[in-house]
């Protein structure tokens, strides 16, 4: 009995002491705007807090200038982000500071990077990368500005907050002037004689939503992507559709009062394939939209059903396969347009170890009005268990 408990003991996951912070990072589609990070949620001795609000003074102390943050996708690191200045916009904090890609990191550094050590030595920080400050100027690591942004902001060369002994730090050292992030760009007019030889605009494309972590002591980041064949991701595709379908069907059985049906066939479908737990049995998060038709028009001889006007259904399945390759639901949640307000629709961002533990966490954005929130779930072996909802739910 002694020796199960042993075993036990030493298979359970062991706690850093140290913090360990979330956040989502906003790279634009055409590298032309500002890397803007969003604070999303910080664990503290195994309890997950708003890092938005947490220690606050009155900055949040995850947004402090020089906390670094590697960015991720799928697990797989992409560079790091070093906070110079952080901001409040309406309800929502931001941060601005320089950007370094993986790939752009010297491997043999002409001089060494001098790192100013705070006069703390035991305070503890969140990130344990030391290549993550850069070798080079900010001017070659930060997105490009244009020149008129040349300036450093005066919440840049502020001094920082005075030390405070119960106030843990991200990242130790100064961080470096960072210029303000340029302003929106209006589209140029073409300087020719014909409007008809104008080149039309280019579609616009949304920013990416990418998940970061910062951490001193957490376990190094691994990739969570699962190699399927082109046969198993179709197989994998439509035995998750099939599921999502049917949630959709139970949902609209469940509203008495509902006078709008489902489609047949959902539009604006992701697929993501995940091994989270290195069972090598796929995890598959399916997201969708599904368009309406009015019920009248179903019950009445019309030949086709009439679509229904700025309705939709939204639905979100997590699934995996078991030992004999059939989907089982992890998860579901389904919404309408109606209905956001009481049950907002989830769009994944990523698979990201936000624990500290090795096994990948699905990270949500949550719509429900003008501002997202989000959502952070541990997935199981039989379900789903929410861990973080910026939302206060």
């Amino acid at each position: 009995m002694g020796l199960v408990a042993s075993l036990s003991l030493a298979q359970m996951p062991k706690k850093d002491k140290t913090p360990r912070a979330l956040a989502v990072v906003e790279m634009s589609a055409d590298g032309k705007a500002a890397v803007r990070l969003i604070p999303v949620a910080i664990l503290i001795s195994g309890r997950f807090w708003d890092a938005s609000i947490y220690r606050a003074d009155p900055r949040p102390f995850a947004l402090d200038p020089g906390n670094v943050y590697e960015v991720e996708r799928s697990g797989k690191p992409l560079g790091f982000f070093t906070i110079n200045d952080s901001r409040q916009t309406k309800d929502q904090w931001a941060a601005f500071g320089n950007w370094q890609a993986e790939v752009e990191k010297p491997a043999k550094p002409a001089k060494p990077t001098k790192i100013q050590e705070p006069a703390d030595e035991d305070r503890p920080v969140l990130h344990r990368r030391e290549e993550a400050q850069p070798a080079t100027k900010s001017s070659e690591s930060s997105p490009p500005a244009p020149a008129a942004a040349s300036k450093p902001t005066a919440a840049s060369n502020a001094a920082p907050v005075a030390d405070d002994p119960n106030r843990p730090v991200l990242r130790r050292g100064k961080p470096k002037p960072q210029p303000e992030p340029p302003p929106e760009e209006t589209p140029a007019v073409a300087n020719t004689s014909s409007a008809k030889s104008a080149a039309p605009a280019a579609p616009h494309k949304e920013a990416e939503l990418l998940a970061a972590i910062s951490d001193a002591g957490g376990p190094d980041p691994r990739p969570y992507t699962y190699p399927a064949q082109p046969d198993e991701q179709k197989k994998l595709t439509k035995d998750v559709t099939d599921i999502a379908m049917a949630e959709v069907a139970r949902y609209v059985k469940s509203t008495p009062a509902l006078r709008y049906a489902p489609a047949a066939t959902p539009d604006q479908v992701s697929v993501r394939i995940f091994d989270l737990d290195l069972s090598n049995n796929p995890h598959v998060v399916l997201t969708a939209r599904v368009p309406a038709a009015a019920l009248a028009a179903l019950h009445a001889r019309a030949t086709k059903p009439v679509p229904a006007p700025d309705f939709f259904f939204y639905v979100t399945v997590v699934g995996q396969t078991d030992l004999y390759g059939q989907m089982r639901k992890l998860f579901s949640s389904v919404t309408d347009s109606r209905r956001l307000d009481a049950s907002p629709r989830l769009e994944l961002i990523d698979a990201v170890d936000a624990e500290g533990t090795g096994r990948g966490n699905l990270l949500f954005r949550a719509w429900s009005g003008s501002t997202p929130t989000y959502q952070l779930y541990h997935v199981g072996p039989d379900s789903l268990r929410k861990l973080f909802d910026s939302g206060g739910a």
